[in-house]
């Protein structure tokens, strides 16, 4: 038996199934106990840096999401969860805001002539010698 799938319904299937992987780090926050190794990877997941980021980035894309999205929703899901137990909520790694970079302004300033003519230098003629009518302007001047 051959499964011929569209472009579009393979794309869907990726989409089934990377929602699935961000709902069971969901269930693993919600129900593994506080410190064991699936919980830990779970918030991993959500909002630790590096490779995970790199993770994040690849779900987030594929769930046609931005990976700040999904990390505010597990830190959400991490801070609910901490509540229940009656436990403080751990500190956001958000980065601190700062002043905008000032990036350089680049301005085309002409520089100085290197061009140097080299040969005899050309004079103004007072009668242009391709001009038909030459011989008339130069009886008038």
């Amino acid at each position: 038996m051959e499964i011929d799938m569209s472009a579009g319904d393979t794309q869907h299937a990726y989409r089934v199934l990377w929602a699935q992987v961000v709902m069971q780090a969901k269930a693993d926050l919600e129900n593994e106990p506080i410190g064991s190794i699936l919980y830990n990877q779970a918030a991993a997941f959500f909002v630790s840096r590096g490779d995970w980021a790199e993770s994040r980035l690849m779900i987030a894309d594929c769930l046609n999401m931005h990976p700040d999205d999904l990390s505010r929703v597990g830190q959400q899901w991490i801070n609910d969860r901490r509540r229940r137990e009656g436990l403080e909520l751990e500190q956001n790694e958000a980065p601190k805001k700062s002043d905008p970079l000032v990036l350089p302004r680049l301005v085309a300033v002409p520089g100085p002539s290197t061009h140097v003519r080299r040969g005899r230098t050309r004079t103004p003629r007072a009668v242009n010698p391709f001009n038909p009518f030459r011989e008339k302007v130069a009886a008038a001047v």
